[in-house]
Order: C-alpha cells, then structure tokens, then sequence
C-alpha cells in the first residue's frame, strides 16, 4: 500500500491541518502520511503529539514544509513502513 501524499500548498491556513488531521482519522495502522504543506506547520505539530502521532518536519527551499506523520506506537514504528 502506497503512503497517502497529500499536496496542500495552495490552501489558505487553516485547511492544510484540517486535511492532515481528516487524513490521519483514516491512516491504517503502520501507515505513513507525507504532506506537502505552504508553511511550517507549527501550531499542528504539538496536536499531531497529542493524537499519538509522531511527526518530522522539513522546510523546502521555496518556503514549503514537507510533513510525515505515523502512529507513536513504538511497534509500528519498528515495522518496516509499507511500500
């Protein structure tokens, strides 16, 4: 199963966390979420830790945040991510 890829750039805030959020009530176990968002998303991140999500953040050389979410269980993490 392909990791969903969501491309939020050409929301206005507060869509790109309501679409990651919406995302992420779906994510199977195991599964990763990658979203490409118009800022650094921080007010998102402390909610993302309080749903058990763990997240890495990366800015992009245009100003973007390249976002990947997964479940903080550690044995989800120790599974290879799917495909």
């Amino acid at each position: 199963m392909t990791a969903p890829r969501l491309d939020l750039r050409g929301l206005p805030a507060p869509q790109p966390m309501e679409h990651i959020i919406a995302c992420l009530h779906t994510l199977p176990p195991g599964q990763r979420l990658v979203a490409l968002t118009p800022m650094y998303p921080a007010p998102l991140l402390p909610m993302l830790e309080q749903m058990g999500f763990a997240w890495d953040a990366q800015t992009t050389a245009d100003g973007a945040c390249l976002v990947v979410c997964h479940a903080a269980d550690r044995h989800l993490l120790d599974a290879p991510p799917a495909p």
